[in-house]
């Protein structure tokens, strides 16, 4: 039986974008197991996937001896591939202590961090502008050259389903009805939505809307007037059951290009994302649309973690009727 080891630390966003091209692995290769080694605070996010027969962990806050335990526990189980989705030096590293034999990865422009690629054996190339999920499935069809693209997918039990249902309820929300879910960041952050943007969504959308606060949001003060359904550390499940409330409901995710935005989409509820500093080309869920300002300024699209416009985060000041919308990369 052959073993493929996938390497994917980082980000959230980019780890649910490439679960497609696992998933589309599988549905070729059947009989080979397929594993991934994330963040152990984003593991949650690969249970109950039928794909996935286990997941390896590296806890980041751990140093050295986290890494060190780390490859100890790969290089107790036979890997026979091992595939550095990310491409950066920690990625690489963890690929090419796994044991495998075939390590590989991309190279060039597709690498966070080009010059890691020595660490593997077979480097890549892929066409056009990188993205996780391409980059994922560039990967994948090389070791099965007939798998075929497929959207990233997130599963959530019954019994999930009914928890976030029940806490829906308890803050007014029909969850047997259309309803909305906006993912609130801190305004700080570039890719926030702003909070006067948050306020427009029900009129806009004619839909109830709750915002969701994760953990990192738990000092952001919410916008006034809408349900507030607030989830805490360690209750990364339940973001998965809230996408899965909101699909069988027909309802509409919307929010910034953030790790919570991909995974409302992975489990599959409808999502509309605001893409302002960052570049759809590069990070755009499969299957979301993407809204932009119609009036977008010339700095746009940026990568910085601070916005330097003189007057602010512009580029996200726009509502939903005033967005540009386009259809996501291919």
């Amino acid at each position: 039986m052959t073993t493929v080891l996938f390497v994917r630390l980082s980000a959230m966003g980019d780890l649910v974008q490439g679960l497609g091209a696992i998933q589309a692995l599988h549905a070729v290769r059947p009989d080979w197991r397929l594993r991934v080694l994330t963040q152990s605070t984003f593991a949650p996010l690969l249970e109950r996937l039928p794909f996935v027969a286990g997941v390896d962990t590296f806890d980041r806050r751990g140093g050295l001896r986290a890494a060190w335990t780390t490859i100890r526990a790969l290089r107790r189980q036979p890997i026979d591939v091992a595939v550095d989705l990310q491409g950066n030096w920690k990625s690489a590293l963890f690929t090419r202590c796994s044991g495998a034999r075939e390590r590989l990865g991309l190279r060039g422009a597709w690498r966070q961090e080009p010059a890691s690629g020595v660490l593997l054996r077979r480097r890549l190339v892929a066409p056009g502008v990188p993205h996780p999920a391409r980059a994922a499935m560039v990967l994948v069809q090389a070791l099965a050259a007939e798998a075929l693209e497929s959207p990233p997918c997130l599963v959530a039990g019954v019994d999930e389903i009914e928890r976030e249902n029940h806490a829906l309820r308890a803050i007014g929300v029909d969850a047997a009805q259309p309803f909305g879910v906006v993912v609130v960041t801190d305004p700080v952050d570039p890719r926030a939505l702003r909070p006067e943007v948050v306020a427009t969504l029900p009129r806009q959308a004619a839909l109830p809307v709750v915002q969701l606060l994760g953990p990192a949001e738990a000092g952001v003060a919410p916008v006034p007037g809408l349900p507030i359904l607030r989830h805490a550390p360690g209750e990364l499940r339940r973001l998965v059951a809230l996408g899965a409330c909101g699909a069988l409901a027909g309802g509409v995710a919307f929010g910034p290009d953030q790790g919570a935005t991909h995974v409302l989409a992975a489990a599959g509820m409808r999502t509309k994302v605001w893409f302002g500093p960052q570049d759809p080309e590069r990070t755009a869920p499969p299957r979301a649309t993407v809204l932009l300002h119609p009036k977008g300024p010339a700095c746009r699209p940026c990568r910085r973690s601070q916005c330097h416009h003189p007057e602010g985060p512009v580029c996200m000041a726009f509502s939903l009727d005033e967005a540009k919308s386009v259809p996501p990369p291919q």
